[in-house]
């Protein structure tokens, strides 16, 4: 807006007399909210003019209902929609078409940008679990790869997400020395960092392998490498795999869907497994019932015997 523009509307806000006999007798309530807008919403002089008309009737109308006089209030798109067809019910029908267009217009210019409305959060359904054809491929994959190094890193990434249930994340924060000997002959693993930081005792299938590859390990990372929690740890060793065309692809989160279902077929108690897989909702456990079926009759024995 330059300068004259500028002293031309604000010469036709400052002058402006109503003409309806409602505006007028509100106009004293009403002007300062109605020079308010039409600042806000045009910068051309003939546009205020015709906003000043429109918007001192419609303000003296909301005036005369109690709709407070700041623009959030008086912009409502119902309160601009009940004014059209109560404030202006004997009007004809052209007439209130355009001041509604003008009214939704200043509304637009004038009302600050509703803010977006949270999304929720997306929910990510939990892989489907490896079968155990599946889970015997991955490992005999894994005995085959070209080099040593491979051949630990999968066997580590494999054994951590079968016995403790560890998504890709986890896998960046256990050394060797995360993985220590119970007094009852089991096997601990520590996730030491992270979101969800916890020590989840292993499946007995998996005690020695995950002892062997700790000692081989030291205080290394049993998957590779000395820095704890960096990101993206399984995305090289899992790029270099050799072979396994025939298998399905090796992803740690259905290796800790496989662990989770097996918890869950053992009847593990929930508290236990919700610790243990640094769960807070049972939603992921959900996914995984069409995952179990059970046969009728022995659900019905179930049933009866719990009590």
């Amino acid at each position: 807006m330059n300068v004259s523009t500028a002293v031309d509307v604000a010469c036709i806000v400052r002058t402006y007399t109503p003409q309806s006999r409602r505006a007028a007798a509100a106009w004293a309530y009403t002007r300062s909210t109605v020079s308010q807008l039409v600042f806000a919403s045009t910068a051309s002089p003939s546009n205020a003019a015709k906003y000043m008309s429109h918007l001192a009737d419609f303000a003296a109308w909301a005036h005369g209902e109690g709709v407070p006089l700041l623009p959030r209030h008086l912009l409502d798109p119902e309160v601009i929609e009940r004014y059209i067809a109560i404030g202006m019910a004997a009007s004809r029908d052209s007439t209130r078409a355009t001041r509604r267009a003008i009214l939704r217009r200043v509304a637009r210019r004038c009302s600050p940008a509703a803010p977006e409305p949270p999304r929720p959060i997306a929910y990510r359904r939990v892989r489907p679990p490896y079968t155990a054809a599946d889970v015997e491929g991955l490992l005999g994959l894994a005995a085959a790869q070209p080099t040593p190094n491979r051949r630990r890193t999968l066997r580590a990434i494999l054994h951590l997400g079968l016995g403790c249930g560890l998504a890709s994340h986890d896998l960046a924060w256990v050394g060797g020395d995360d993985v220590s000997p119970l007094p009852d002959g089991g096997v601990q693993v520590r996730v030491s960092g992270g979101t969800r930081p916890r020590a989840v005792v292993a499946l007995a299938a998996h005690e020695d392998p995950l002892l062997a590859l700790a000692e081989a390990a030291g205080q290394r990372l049993l998957i590779g490498g000395t820095l704890r929690g960096r990101r993206n740890v399984t995305r090289g060793p899992l790029a270099d795999v050799v072979g396994g065309e025939d298998l399905p692809r090796l992803e740690p989160a259905r290796l800790r869907s496989t662990w989770l279902l097996t918890h869950l077929q053992a009847r593990t108690p929930l508290p236990a497994l919700m610790q243990a897989a640094g769960l807070s909702t049972v939603r992921p456990l959900e996914d995984l019932l069409h995952h179990w079926p059970i046969d009728p009759e022995a659900a019905r024995a179930a049933l009866r015997a719990a009590g």
